[in-house]
């Protein structure tokens, strides 16, 4: 199994064993993504929906501490899981957590994304980085006062995590766009949009409306595929 690998984990020095464990953990969280998906992504509560939640996106941790990944990685990808346990769970107070957890979980990215081997800030200076910085701005600057304007008493948390998940996805730019490390950097924006849909699906889009049967699927395809994208680059990278 481990010889024909869609990307060469081999390469990263781990045994054979290591490997199919990692493997087994990516396997499980895939299994966990498409039931939670296909059937409670568009639940509201409950112990099943945030057991298997939680689970989905822990076992892309434990696939990556299983081979030895980046720590900063490994943590990235804990305090998403802790993260997406608070948001799957009816409480503001936990949707605090939830949202400062991904705060943290983003900054770990941003870690990961600027210490790996391969990372050269010399390409922000490029024209076509520089108008995806500057429309990555154009984009935080409008959803800061959307958000603001729409999120009442939860406004400050939500408008503080947009400037963090924006300079994620820009930070996500000193890597390649060739090779294996191209799946982590599309999956940094991959990650930014699910984030916009979540933010125009929690406190824009009104109540009834037939768009809020389609987002909760959008919301966690997108999620669950950014977050394998990104251990896979960077995994392998």
């Amino acid at each position: 199994m481990t010889d024909v690998l869609p990307f060469d984990l081999l390469n990263t020095g781990a045994s054979r064993e290591a490997v199919g464990v990692a493997m087994a953990f990516f396997a499980l969280g895939g299994v966990c993504a498409v039931i939670y998906w296909g059937g409670y992504c568009y639940r509201r509560t409950g112990a099943a929906r945030s057991f298997i939640k939680t689970l989905s996106v822990a076992s892309l941790a434990l696939a990556a501490w299983s081979i030895g990944g980046d720590w900063r990685l490994i943590a990235a990808l804990s305090f998403c899981a802790l993260g997406d346990y608070a948001l799957s769970r009816n409480s503001d107070r936990l949707f605090l957590l939830g949202v400062g957890a991904f705060a943290v979980g983003h900054l770990f990215y941003i870690g990961t994304f600027l210490t790996h081997p391969a990372a050269d800030p010399s390409r922000l200076a490029s024209a076509p980085r520089l108008a995806v910085m500057a429309g990555l701005a154009v984009l935080g600057g409008a959803m800061t006062v959307l958000l603001y304007r729409t999120a009442k008493e939860l406004r400050f948390a939500v408008v503080a995590y947009v400037p963090v998940i924006i300079v994620m996805g820009g930070s996500a730019l000193v890597l390649p766009d060739r090779g294996v490390l191209a799946l982590a950097l599309c999956g940094a924006f991959v990650f930014m949009l699910s984030d916009l849909i979540l933010s125009l699906e929690l406190f824009v889009i009104p109540e009834g409306s037939r768009w809020l049967y389609l987002t909760p699927f959008a919301v966690w395809g997108t999620y669950w595929c950014a977050q394998a994208l990104l251990l896979a680059g960077l995994l392998a990278g």
